[in-house]
C-alpha cells in the first residue's frame, strides 16, 4: 500500500501497526508471510529473555549491597522484575491469539462488503491518518525521552550499560503502545459500524412508518416487468373490446341518420370507459405488488442489519479475548508503577528531605499521566462503543407497535431479543470497560499508598538503616 493512499479495508488502515507488530513480536521471521519460521522465533525469544533478564538481575543485585525494608525491595525489586516480564508474555500472547486476530479482519471485510451492497459508505481514512498521527507522535516522544535518559544516564553508569538500559525500557513500552493501540483501533471501528448500522436502521424505520409513498423512476425502471406481465394477461380483454367497437362501427354506418348525436356519442364512448375501468384496475395491481415488494425489502434489510449486529457483537467478544490478558496487564502495571513512583516521591523528597536531580522523578511522572491518559482513551472508546451498539433496542421500541405488518414485526422481535440477550460489552476477563476503571485505578493507588507509607512508618529504625540515595 502506498503512503498517504487510500484504504480499502482495515486491515490497510493498520499497516504501519502490523509492521510494528511483527517486528516487536514473534512472527518477525515469518517468510511467505502465514508460514511461521518456529525454530527463529524461539531463539528470539531467547535472546529477548535474556536480555530482560539481566537488566533484572542488575537491580536485583544492586539492593542485595544496601539495607532496606522488604516493602521497599517488594517496591524496588520485585515491580521491575513483573515490567521486565510483562513483554515475553506480551509477545507470547500476541503470537497465540494472532489467528484470531485474522478471523476478525476477514470477517470484517465480508461486513464492509455486506454494507457496500446496501450503499452504504464504508471510509478508513480517519483511522488511516489517526494511525498515522498517533505513530509520528509515540516515535517523536520516544525519541526525546531516550534523548534525555542518555544524557542523564551516560555520566553514572557509561554508555554500554545507557544502552541496555535504554532498550530494556522502550520495547516493554513499544509492545504496551502497539497492543494499546490495535484494541483501541478495533474498538474505534465498532463504534463506526454500530454508528452506520444505525442510520441503516433509522432510515428503514423511517421508510416503514410512511404509508404512502410517491414511485420514484428507479421504482419505475425495476417493476417494467411486472407491468408488462400484467398487461400480457389483460391483452385478450383488450381484443375483445377492440373487436366490439368495430362491430358497432360498422352497425353505427347504417342507424346513424336515424339516431340522434346524444345517444350515438354515448355509444361511442361505451367502450372508452370500460378500457378506463381495466387500466385502472392494473394501475391498481401494480401499486399492490409494489407495496408487497417494498415491505419484502424493508424486511430483508432488517433481517440483514440483525445479522451485522450479530457479527459484530462476535468481533467485539473475539477483541475482548485476544486483547484481554494484555490490557488487563498493562492497568495492573500501570497502577504498580504509579505506585512506585509517588512511593519513591514521597521516600525521597517527603520522609528524608534530600536535594536531589528530579530528572528521573520527572520522567516517570510523564509516563505515570501518558499511562493514565492511555488507559482513560481506551475506556472511553469502549465505552462510545457499547452505547452505539445498545441503541438499535431504543430504535426499535420506538416504532415497535406502530408497524402492523407481521413479518416486520417479528423480525423486530427477534432483533431486540438477540440485542437484550447479550448486549454490547466490552468485559476484559472480569474488568468492563468504561468510565469506572478511572476510579476504581485512583481508589487503587490511594489505598495502597496509604498502607505503604503507614507500614513504612512503623518499620523504620535509624539503626537498622544507613543513608541510602534512592
Amino acid at each position: 500500500m502506498k503512503l498517504f493512499a487510500r484504504p480499502n479495508s482495515f486491515y490497510e488502515a493498520l499497516t504501519s501497526v502490523h509492521y510494528f507488530n511483527y517486528i516487536l513480536g514473534l512472527r518477525v521471521f515469518e517468510y511467505p508471510r502465514g508460514y511461521p519460521r518456529s525454530v527463529l522465533s524461539l531463539i528470539y525469544l531467547l535472546i529477548i529473555y535474556v536480555i530482560f533478564y539481566r537488566g533484572a538481575f542488575g537491580i536485583a543485585q544492586y539492593f542485595k549491597t544496601i539495607r532496606v525494608f522488604k516493602l521497599d525491595c517488594i517496591i524496588y525489586v520485585v515491580i521491575p522484575n513483573l515490567y521486565f516480564l510483562s513483554p515475553i508474555l506480551k509477545m507470547i500472547l500476541g503470537w497465540w491469539y494472532s489467528k484470531n486476530i485474522a478471523v476478525c479482519h476477514k470477517k470484517i471485510f465480508k461486513i464492509d462488503k455486506t454494507l457496500r451492497q446496501l450503499r452504504l459508505a464504508v471510509n478508513y481514512d480517519k483511522i488511516y491518518f489517526m494511525t498515522i498521527g498517533f505513530n509520528t507522535s509515540w516515535f517523536i516522544f520516544y525519541i526525546l525521552i531516550s534523548i534525555m535518559s542518555y544524557l542523564y544516564m551516560v555520566p553514572h553508569i557509561g554508555i554500554l550499560q545507557t544502552i541496555h538500559v535504554l532498550f530494556v525500557s522502550i520495547i516493554p513500552l513499544s509492545i504496551s503502545y502497539v497492543n494499546c493501540y490495535e484494541f483501541y483501533a478495533f474498538s474505534r471501528l465498532m463504534h463506526i459500524k454500530f454508528k452506520l448500522i444505525n442510520h441503516l436502521l433509522r432510515e428503514t424505520i423511517k421508510n416503514l412508518s410512511i404509508k404512502e409513498t410517491k414511485l420514484n423512476i428507479i421504482e419505475l425502471k425495476d417493476y417494467t416487468k411486472l407491468m408488462d406481465f400484467e398487461q400480457q394477461k389483460n391483452i385478450l380483454s383488450m381484443k375483445l373490446i377492440s373487436d366490439w367497437r368495430q362491430s358497432i362501427y360498422s352497425a353505427s354506418n347504417f342507424v346513424l341518420r336515424k339516431q340522434s348525436p346524444v345517444t350515438s356519442q354515448i355509444k361511442m364512448h361505451i367502450p372508452f370507459q370500460i378500457k378506463k375501468k381495466l387500466q385502472n384496475k392494473l394501475r391498481n395491481r401494480f401499486h399492490e405488488d409494489i407495496s408487497m415488494t417494498k415491505r419484502e425489502n424493508h424486511v430483508h434489510i432488517l433481517q440483514v442489519t440483525k445479522q451485522v449486529h450479530l457479527e459484530l457483537c462476535k468481533i467485539s467478544r473475539i477483541i475482548c479475548s485476544a486483547f484481554g490478558v494484555q490490557i488487563i496487564w498493562e492497568i495492573g502495571m500501570d497502577i504498580l508503577y504509579t505506585i512506585q513512583t509517588l512511593y519513591t516521591i514521597y521516600n525521597r523528597y517527603i520522609k528524608r528531605q534530600l536535594k536531589s536531580a528530579i530528572d528521573d522523578v520527572l520522567v516517570a511522572l510523564i509516563m505515570c499521566i501518558i499511562n493514565v491518559f492511555i488507559v482513560s482513551l481506551l475506556s472511553r472508546v469502549c465505552k462510545n462503543a457499547a452505547k452505539e451498539g445498545n441503541k438499535s433496542v431504543e430504535l426499535i421500541n420506538t416504532t415497535y407497535g406502530y408497524n402492523t405488518d407481521i413479518d416486520t414485526q417479528e423480525e423486530m422481535q427477534q432483533f431486540r431479543i438477540q440485542i437484550l440477550h447479550r448486549p454490547v460489552t466490552f468485559y476484559l476477563f472480569g474488568l468492563t470497560m468504561d468510565n469506572h476503571i478511572l476510579s476504581m485505578m485512583l481508589s487503587t493507588v490511594t489505598n495502597y499508598m496509604v498502607i505503604i507509607i503507614q507500614e513504612s512508618s512503623t518499620l523504620e529504625s535509624k539503626s537498622d538503616l544507613k543513608n541510602t540515595h534512592f
